[in-house]
């Protein structure tokens, strides 16, 4: 079985699972809905554009850590953004081990580097988001990019679907997302 399979192999295929395990970590993180877990909350998690309730209305924030509810929706988006810079650097931390592996394959290092490539667009495209929505009067918002797909949060207490179609419009152009892909919700 070791003729089968190398050092190389074996170390690659560790850390692509440990990349794997990193992307879906920040994928669940950023796709957890923030709000509370009151009988009276009420949530969809079916989300078509030009449905008569396109986003979510929360009026408290779920804690993750601790399951307490919060009124402060400042604490969510702090969280959210320390906890996508973590699941971040995680995964170029690992993409930084295999492009410095001088065992590595040319091409193992090419698609890390290809890798390493991607995630720098998504957090530019992340970020060109964001600034643009706060431009539109949002107090704060925050985006996640993972592969074809765009979930945004913003602080407001009323979102009508103009300004669901105006985030919608932001996030399709400046990223190759199409608007099914793209879900907002909302924090108050």
């Amino acid at each position: 079985m070791s003729g089968i399979f190398g050092k190389r192999q074996v170390m690659l295929a560790i850390l692509v699972v440990a990349l794997a395990v990193a992307v879906y970590l920040n994928y669940y993180f950023s796709t957890q809905n923030p709000i509370s877990t009151d009988a009276n909350t009420s949530t969809s998690n079916s989300r078509n554009l030009g449905d008569a309730h396109f986003v979510d209305n929360p009026s408290t924030v779920t804690t993750p850590s601790t399951g307490a509810t919060s009124a402060d929706p400042s604490d969510y988006f702090v969280q959210a953004r320390n906890s996508r810079s973590e699941a971040r650097q995680e995964a170029i931390d690992i993409i930084r081990d295999l492009m410095n592996d001088v065992k590595a394959s040319q091409q193992t290092q090419q698609q890390a580097l290809e890798k390493a490539a991607a995630i720098a667009a998504a957090v530019e495209q992340e970020s060109k988001i964001e600034s643009l929505i706060k431009a539109k009067g949002f107090n704060d918002c925050i985006a996640f990019i993972e592969d074809d797909k765009c979930n945004v949060v913003v602080r407001s207490n009323d979102l009508n679907d103009a300004q669901a179609l105006q985030i919608t419009d932001i996030v399709t152009s400046q990223s190759n997302i199409v608007a099914l892909n793209v879900k907002i919700n909302t924090v108050k």
